[in-house]
């Protein structure tokens, strides 16, 4: 027994892995592949009978959940954190499985560091779309380190330090975007561990274009509240970040992935605009009267983002106009080994 295995068992007993669920019955696999004595938390957004029945037949204890807003990821998220009894709390979606240890690995990794990014291994159905996916989402998430999830495990005691709260709840997509940009204003590093893998179904058809237009909804949702920013100038911004991003990824992944790409840009964009006309998630009523854009020339590409110094400072702003405040810390990058990277 290792030097750590004491205080990793208790670790492990304090670990409740979250996972939000509406309608997806790849959850069966999902909890066959838990491999530790953990709490389970799931989160229902929506449920349908056929979850609710392929639950109830569970032989392991689960603690369940409820929202009635569903579609919700960041509000499923808070309301599994405030089920959780665990101080690591572990994000996961239910059409992944755990490899063998992982969770292991990524509490053992919490012992050191408040938050932990696994690595996310894509599958691949034999047609074009599949495989086209699978390239553009290691692209769109892999080439760099942050906390978006799955998977990541995170010490619920950083909270008070990113604006004392988990997930924002008015942002039905991007949460775990939003989430990282606090982590960076607080100065707390990301600690990758790429040998801790999950395995994502294979996406098939066009459930990945879906998925870039509900990624466009957080988007403006979260520029209108002021905790992303806005391009001043956003047509001839949105062109010059796409064909920058575009290009990176031909040299990266080759020309079918960068033109499948585009049309994810495109779903990304217009369901930006969809909720600007639209309001599709009767969010705007719900607004603190504190919202307001936080326009910049050099606004936050939508990948590979890391903030830079004067987005920091516009983001500290807002978010303490907001009555979240977030203190600039220094930057811990260094003791973790935590890089990011844009294009």
């Amino acid at each position: 027994m290792g030097d750590d295995e004491p205080e990793l068992s208790r670790a492990l007993a304090a670990t409740s892995v979250i996972i939000a669920l509406r309608d997806d019955v790849r959850i069966a696999e999902c909890l066959n592949s838990i491999d530790e004595d953990v709490e389970v938390v799931l989160a229902l957004n929506g449920a349908t009978a056929q979850i609710r029945a392929l639950l109830a037949a569970r032989p392991e204890p689960l603690t369940i959940t409820e929202i009635a807003d569903a579609g919700n990821l960041g509000a499923a998220y808070n309301a599994g954190a405030e089920a959780a009894a665990g101080r690591y709390l572990l994000l996961m979606d239910s059409d992944c499985t755990f490899a063998p240890g992982v969770i292991r690995s990524m509490v053992r990794a919490a012992l050191t560091d408040p938050v932990v990014k696994g690595q996310v291994v894509y599958g691949e159905a034999d047609e074009l779309l599949s495989r086209l996916t699978a390239r553009v989402r290691e692209y769109d998430e892999g080439d760099y380190i942050s906390a978006l999830s799955p998977p990541l495990v995170y010490d619920r005691g950083i909270v008070e330090r990113i604006g004392g709260y988990h997930f924002n709840p008015l942002i039905h997509w991007c949460e775990d975007r939003e989430f990282d940009f606090r982590l960076q204003l607080a100065g707390i590093a990301v600690r990758s561990l790429p040998e801790a893998r999950i395995f994502h179904d294979a996406q098939r058809g066009f459930q990945n274009v879906r998925s870039y237009f509900r990624y466009g909804i957080g988007e403006g949702i979260a520029q209108e509240l002021g905790v992303f920013t806005t391009p001043a100038v956003p047509v001839l911004w949105r062109c010059f970040e796409a064909s920058r991003t575009l290009l990176h990824c031909a040299r990266r992944k080759g020309i079918g992935a960068a033109a499948y790409y585009a049309v994810l840009k495109a779903a990304l964009h217009t369901g930006t605009l969809h909720h600007l006309l639209r309001d599709p998630y009767r969010v705007r009523a719900r607004y603190p009267a504190t919202a307001r854009r936080v326009r910049m020339v050099h606004a936050i590409p939508q990948h590979c983002c890391e903030l830079s110094p004067e987005q920091k400072r516009r983001l500290r702003e807002s978010h303490a106009r907001h009555g979240t405040p977030i203190a600039a810390a220094g930057d811990q990058s260094g003791d973790t080994g935590s890089t990011r990277q844009d294009p």
